[in-house]
């Protein structure tokens, strides 16, 4: 009787958590913060492919709907920070999550098919030489199709946070390199093409040296700060000036700022104490007006001194740059869905168009350069 009673408490705890999730997840964070599409309950097929491929595809999807997934994630980070244990090699590699390193700065590990922020940071993934010339090919071809069409392009590079704050990277990971594919392409670009290219790595880390914070601490991107400096290497390309952090005023308007690599270790309300900057008086006399915001679509306007119209390709960073760049020209225009880029390109007439890439996206966004043409 007293085994019989123990198998239905076991079976009871086994059970418990399958059937409380449907009613709990109303009532606790059971969000999708991993920035991808969750796996869908796979349709099982009786063909041998069906048979074959059905196993993996119930575990992606399980995995992802784990009942009470993120509160089970937020204890195991809590453990670890509990028992101050280090990210080893391993979870490195293998992990497509957030990491901890030394003074809690979380780090994101991209970790798929054309991103692998891993090798990127240990530099062991250079570039051959055909793939140098067929990158720059097809970066010519898209400055020649912006030319015919009166445009100049430049290409900006956003480096990687851990690019520029590696002494917060875990200390289990040890790199021996520091020259990394992305310092590889742009001094290939440079040589060989006559495309501006723009890499934000040794600005932003000029400007932690003197004391600035450029990134989010639990946060993939850069801050204001760092948006700032970055736009400002478009600044100094077509001004001739690059304005310096020490040259503005900056001031804080949050002190419990958390972020997306918090988010996706479920510890949001843990990671919650970085500062949030802004800068207050950068080209003060020029007004600025959003004039359309449209699902990744955001127009500015100003009075700005530079007449031109700037159209701004970019990512997730381009968000960083938002803030002041439209000081430096009249039109600047920020777009991330490049479906109707062509269209744009050929209805509205910009004078520039700056393409802004993160590092660790660089491949797959270099062969999208290419969609944009068609």
């Amino acid at each position: 009787m007293k085994q019989k009673t123990i198998f239905i408490i076991f079976i009871l705890l086994l059970l418990f958590p399958v059937l409380s999730f449907p009613v709990a997840r109303n009532y606790i964070d059971s969000a999708n913060h991993e920035n991808r599409t969750f796996a869908s309950f796979p349709q099982f097929t009786f063909s041998r492919e069906g048979i074959k491929n059905y196993p993996e595809a119930f575990e992606d999807w399980f995995n992802d709907h784990l009942p009470y997934k993120n509160q089970l994630v937020a204890m195991d980070n809590r453990r670890k920070r509990f028992l101050q244990e280090g990210t080893t090699a391993i979870e490195y590699k293998g992990s497509t999550c957030a990491l901890e390193g030394k003074h809690h700065w979380l780090f994101y590990n991209a970790q798929n098919e054309n991103e692998s922020s891993f090798d990127d940071y240990l530099c062991n993934n250079l570039y051959t030489e055909e793939q140098l010339e067929q990158i720059a090919g097809r970066y010519l071809q898209f400055q020649n199709f912006l030319k015919d069409r009166g445009a100049e392009f430049v290409l900006m590079y956003a480096a990687n946070k851990e690019q520029v704050y590696p002494e917060y990277m875990p200390a289990t990971i040890i790199r021996t390199k520091s020259y990394s594919r992305t310092d590889q392409l742009v001094d290939y670009l440079r040589a060989n093409t006559g495309i501006p290219v723009l890499y934000t790595k040794d600005a932003l880390m000029e400007e932690k040296q003197k004391g600035y914070q450029v990134f989010a601490k639990y946060d993939t991107h850069w801050n204001n700060l760092g948006g700032f400096v970055g736009g400002q290497l478009l600044n100094e390309y077509f001004h001739g000036k690059r304005v310096g952090l020490d040259e503005v005023q900056i001031s804080v308007v949050n002190t419990h700022k958390s972020g997306d690599l918090a988010d996706l270790l479920a510890m949001g309300n843990v990671y919650n104490d970085d500062k949030e900057w802004v800068v207050d008086n950068y080209k003060e006399n020029v007004k600025v007006q959003m004039v359309q915001e449209d699902d990744g679509y955001y127009e500015f306007c100003s009075n700005a001194e530079d007449k031109r119209n700037v159209l701004a390709v970019t990512d997730s960073f381009g968000y960083g740059l938002m803030a002041e760049m439209p000081k430096d020209f009249a039109t600047v225009t920020f777009i991330q869905n490049t479906e109707d880029f062509r269209s744009y390109v050929e209805t509205r007439h910009p004078d520039i168009v700056m393409v802004e890439i993160v590092e660790r996206a660089r491949t797959r966004q270099e062969q999208e350069v290419e969609g944009l043409m068609w």
